[in-house]
């Protein structure tokens, strides 16, 4: 039947709002789409008049109120739009899986809801009325100073067996003993798959299941503020996945990719070395999404900043084919980035803003001055100098003050998750000129690491490890 049209409620936001116990107000934005219904656990999968949802006057918004819920209890749904497209709530904080959930043991997330087999297909979310806030220990967070910071970088999948959140608070006492007092978890919201490193995002608002439940990881950053630890969340917004809600609500299926009138993605990327579907970071709906998302793990988590993957293409400029173009000077970025970094200081004005740029140093020094930090990798310098190698050794990009920057803005590291093992390199690729000294030798080998940590860490300014970088790791990546 035609579409009512009405405006959405005052105080109404897209996603998911709680009234009260036993119900609430689902909107959905997508501008240009002709009827959309809600189907889910509450009225059996079935579409009905109950779930045929209202459209806004201007077309842009559907909506509708989902009433006599049971207090507490889960609810699995979807929206089902213009006859064919199936998709989850955007901004909804747990997700439904039908290929990945059934391999998430009880032990890590006990008493997952199964998947309606038969009744749907494809990613659904989840709501819940009257749930109970987690009561945080810790209230008011001063993470070290910006100088002080030594970050340990980790993806829990690798980094320990249990992959879990609790057994991530096991192992602090480890962390707190090397001098850690930042924690930088590779990206935890929802990815694609389990097995991960997190850099194929899908929903931006729910934890990642495979780590453990929701109020389990407020528990570890809890606990990691009570032992004078800060934590950085992975975050990526340069790109999302095909199973992103908002790539498939509006696609074009003949050339495989957004379509041409995707509120928030590029058909075609803009810049190289782009994985999944370019964010167009000039348009009004994907500055809306970035708005919500750096507020609410600040809000609902208590994380203490942001690392940003691939930073460098939060820009229009094409630059496809012509790599040295992207990495230079560029305005409408730098004005991206001091909005965004706004944004989160306007919640939390000690957040760390951390970007994985690697632009030219005109442009990371505006945005290392303006307050934000920035990745610098000093990886085949270091890797060079153990080996033995007599060029490319040179460890003065390491220093903000060589870069002339005024603040401790500039997060040096030997290793991270995209860099060849040090202790590999060496052991591989060691250079010997003297038969007594054998730098593959692994003592030798892990004297040299130990010796380029020293250089590392006299350099003034915040200083990153990658796991297992302290042990000398001697796997590739």
């Amino acid at each position: 039947q035609p579409v009512t049209e009405l405006e959405l409620p005052e105080g109404i936001i897209d996603g998911i709002n709680y009234l009260n116990d036993t119900a609430a107000i689902l909107s959905l934005y997508a501008p240009g789409k002709e009827f959309a219904f809600v189907i889910g656990d509450f009225n059996e999968w079935q579409l009905s008049d109950d779930g045929y949802m209202n459209r806004t006057p201007d077309g842009n918004h559907f909506w509708t109120l989902i009433d006599n819920l049971e207090p507490g209890q889960e609810y699995i749904f979807q929206y089902f739009v213009d006859g064919s497209i199936r998709i989850g709530d955007p901004y909804a904080e747990k997700v439904s899986d039908p290929w990945n959930d059934q391999y998430i043991s009880e032990s890590t997330y006990p008493g997952i809801l199964p998947y309606p087999t038969g009744k749907t297909t494809g990613v659904a979310t989840v709501l819940q009325t009257a749930q109970q806030p987690y009561q945080w220990e810790i209230n008011n967070f001063t993470p070290p100073a910006k100088e002080d910071m030594v970050v340990y970088e980790l993806l829990i999948r690798d980094f320990i067996a249990t992959h879990n959140y609790q057994g991530l608070i096991d192992t602090l006492g480890y962390l707190k003993g090397l001098g850690v007092n930042t924690i930088e978890l590779m990206p935890f919201n929802e990815f694609e798959g389990n097995l991960s490193w997190g850099y194929n995002p899908n929903y931006y608002f729910a934890p990642d299941k495979y780590y453990g439940p929701a109020n389990d990881l407020r528990r570890f950053i809890d606990v990691c503020h009570e032992n004078g630890i800060a934590v950085v969340m992975d975050m990526v917004l340069n790109h999302s996945f095909g199973t992103s809600p908002m790539v498939m609500l509006y696609w074009d299926a003949a050339n495989n990719r957004p379509a041409e009138n995707n509120p928030w993605f590029n058909p075609v990327p803009k810049h190289d070395y782009n994985v999944g579907f370019d964010f167009n970071h000039e348009s009004t709906a994907t500055k809306q999404l970035v708005s919500r998302v750096v507020r609410f793990w600040i809000e609902e988590y208590k994380i203490d900043g942001y690392r940003f993957d691939l930073s460098k293409g939060f820009t229009q400029k094409n630059t496809l084919g012509n790599v040295g173009a992207w990495g230079q000077y560029d305005a409408t970025r730098v004005a991206i980035w001091k909005s965004i970094a706004d944004t989160i200081w306007s919640v939390k004005p000690d957040a760390w803003v951390i970007l994985e740029h690697f632009a030219d140093n005109t442009e990371e020094k505006i945005l290392a001055n303006y307050g934000m930090m920035i990745w610098g990798k000093m990886s085949s310098e270091f890797a060079n100098a153990a080996r033995g190698a007599s060029t490319n050794t040179n460890f003065t990009w390491a220093s903000y003050k060589a870069r002339g920057w005024n603040e401790p803005n500039l997060i040096s590291y030997m290793e991270s998750q995209d860099e060849e093992r040090m202790m590999y390199k060496i052991i591989k690729e060691g250079i010997i000129t003297n038969p007594d000294y054998r730098v593959r030798d692994t003592t030798i080998a892990l004297e040299r690491v130990q010796l380029a940590n020293l250089f590392h860490y006299a350099i003034p300014g915040p200083k990153m490890i990658w796991q297992f970088g302290e042990l000398g790791y001697d796997y590739t990546i």
